[in-house]
């Protein structure tokens, strides 16, 4: 039997056309950063094409962006280089706000930088649907000295988009810089400039490109306070030293292009799967979904059935289906996730939560036999 990965929030798998465009380049000699022959040149072309790819994909200039190792190093990077720069040019303010919405990341490093830079870091509440309260940011950023946001544009758990143009409203209005996580928004429309965010981050992997690369937007990079995580080599106008990755930043130009060619399309597809996989699991279960059901990634689905341990579903449908119960960074940690415990989700229901993704190579088949499976392990569990 066919095994169903049903993960996509994890790991895209490349698209054909991305392994096509990265095929040939494996084999060509040719460091990108030698510019004294032609080997070093066509690389240099590669790199230079892709930069171009980027930024009418995504609506910035060439020079605002930076390849990173992926999200998590793009994140990093925003934040222990974007907070001395916030604090230069508001020296009076004192708080970073975020929320349990972000990836660990995110949250981690902030809780480092505010350590490190004597900050406040302050939480904004979560709705019951899964969206931050807009209200209680804007009473954090009234009662407080706002430096610093970091808000993702989709939670890569529970799916839901973020309304992120009305944060960077505030973000304007009260003069504190954003920080953008939109690795997991493939599917928005992702535009810099419209957005005036301070610093956004993206990553290969979540758009059927490669894994090991990731792309950091800024418009601070001229910035002298801008302070490089990796130095050495000099590369990237010496804001990020090592040679690049030809192959995965090619693949990763192809992988968005073709996202922003088809997305419109392929979104209204993978909300058709994603209702007909809940619709098949509510005739025979009780099931209650996470998050508003609109507004969030179209292949996602964070749900729980009724009484139903969601380790113990996940264990006895290995191998034949591939979910998890959250973040990939996560594992298999079952302590109370900060996200339910936000939406005032009971402990004992959290314990029943999971994650489901639906993606490009889903097809209508696996959602059927992924619906009679589950069904069946939860009528046998139950």
């Amino acid at each position: 039997m066919k095994n169903i990965y049903l993960d996509y929030n994890s790991h895209t798998p490349c698209d054909i056309s991305v392994i096509k465009a990265m095929q040939d380049i494996w084999s060509q000699p040719g460091n990108p950063h030698s510019d004294g022959h032609s080997f070093g040149w066509n690389k240099q072309t590669l790199v230079s094409d892709s930069l171009t790819t980027f930024a009418n994909i995504y609506g910035c200039f060439e020079e605002e962006l930076l390849f990173t190792s992926g999200a998590t190093e793009a994140n990093n990077l925003a934040i222990y280089s974007g907070i001395p720069i916030a604090e230069r040019m508001s020296p009076q303010a004192d708080t970073i706000l975020t929320s349990h919405l972000e990836h660990k990341s995110v949250l981690n490093p902030l809780e480092i930088a505010a350590s490190k830079h004597g900050l406040k870091l302050l939480y904004v509440d979560i709705k019951s649907d899964g969206v931050i309260d807009l209200k209680d940011m804007q009473t954090k950023f009234e009662q407080n000295k706002v430096l610093w946001v970091s808000c993702t544009m989709t939670n890569g758990v529970i799916g839901t988009n973020q309304p992120i143009y009305q944060v960077a409203e505030l973000c304007r209005r009260y003069n504190a810089m954003l920080h953008v996580d939109a690795s997991q928004a493939g599917y928005l429309d992702i535009i810099c400039h419209d957005l005036e965010v301070d610093f956004l981050t993206l990553s290969a992997h979540k758009v059927y490109g490669p894994s090991g690369i990731g792309l950091f937007y800024s418009k601070h990079l001229q910035h002298p306070e801008f302070m490089p995580m990796i130095s050495g080599g000099g590369q990237q106008d010496g804001l990020r030293a090592g040679t690049l990755p030809v192959p995965l930043i090619v693949g990763f130009a192809e992988a968005a292009r073709v996202l922003d060619e088809c997305k419109e399309s392929e979104a209204l597809r993978l909300r058709e799967l994603r209702d007909t996989l809940l619709n098949g699991l509510n005739q025979a279960l009780t099931v209650r979904v996470f998050g508003d059901l609109d507004e969030r990634h179209p292949g996602n689905l964070y749900l729980a059935i009724e009484n139903i341990d969601s380790m113990q579903l996940l264990n006895n449908v290995q191998p034949h289906i591939a979910f998890s119960l959250g973040s990939a960074c996560d594992g298999l940690n079952r302590e109370y996730s900060p996200i339910m415990k936000a939406m005032s989700v009971p402990k004992e229901v959290a314990e029943c939560t999971f994650r489901i993704c639906i993606g490009r190579m889903t097809t209508v088949q696996d959602i059927h036999k992924a619906v009679e499976i589950l069904i069946a392990e939860a009528k046998r569990l139950s």
